[in-house]
């Protein structure tokens, strides 16, 4: 007797090969979107696949039908997300933009980013200095530093082309991280008190956060970053 999710699997075979597909990538999609906001809201530790396949309309199976297991889920989650914010970074290889403005967009796109996946990033956060699951903690850490290279290639070109001053690359890209991450998660914005503010209130008042930020980063790493001409003497 076939168990159910050997039954889903041979279902999904039969249909013709663009209706698979689709129907593959709106699973995936799915659960990825449900599990973005529970592991947000619930913690690694507690979210279950029950409530995973519960908020994303789907049987329990389909967890481990798409991605094997909770842990793999969430990997595929960190990867899927890291992977938006990559490309981006990957159009900023073009040798027809400067240095400066490349480290400034890279600014954005990180404040952009952080911000509007606050409370995931903190669940990374934790993760990665729980060490609890260290084989998740590893993947995590191999999927964030797929992006940190490609900021790191930036500063380097930077270097090269005598923009940017000898610094170390991998303390600078942790201080712009770092900064944005301790602003993301301030009182300011994660205080239980402001539950009384309207809507509107609370998207002002993180724009205002965001954008001076932006402005304080750029300023303190193009301070850090830019060869003057008294240090070119």
């Amino acid at each position: 007797m076939l168990n159910f999710l050997e039954l889903i699997k041979r279902l999904i075979n039969f249909a013709p090969d663009n209706l698979n597909n689709r129907l593959m990538i709106d699973k995936k999609e799915q659960l990825l979107e449900a599990a973005e906001e529970l592991f947000a809201e619930h913690g690694y530790e507690g979210t279950s696949t029950r409530m995973l396949a519960k908020k994303a309309g789907v049987n329990v199976a389909m967890v481990s039908y798409y991605f094997g297991s909770k842990e793999k889920l969430f990997e595929a989650l960190v990867e899927d997300r890291a992977g938006n914010l990559r490309e981006k970074l990957l159009e900023l290889q073009d040798d027809n933009i400067s240095p400066v403005k490349k480290i400034e967009m890279v600014i954005d796109y990180y404040v952009d980013r952080i911000f509007t996946n606050r409370r995931f990033h903190l669940i990374l956060h934790r993760e990665i200095t729980l060490h609890q699951r260290l084989a998740l903690n590893d993947s995590i850490l191999n999927i964030l530093l797929k992006n940190r290279k490609e900021v790191a290639k930036i500063i380097k070109d930077g270097q090269k082309k005598k923009v940017f001053k000898d610094v170390d690359v991998e303390l600078t890209i942790k201080s712009i991280i770092g900064t944005i991450t301790q602003v993301a998660h301030s009182p300011a914005l994660s205080d239980k008190n402001a539950s009384s503010e309207t809507n509107k209130a609370k998207a002002s008042k993180e724009t205002l956060i965001k954008n001076r930020l932006k402005t304080h980063l750029k300023n303190m790493i193009k301070a850090h970053l830019l060869i003057t001409k008294s240090h070119s003497k």
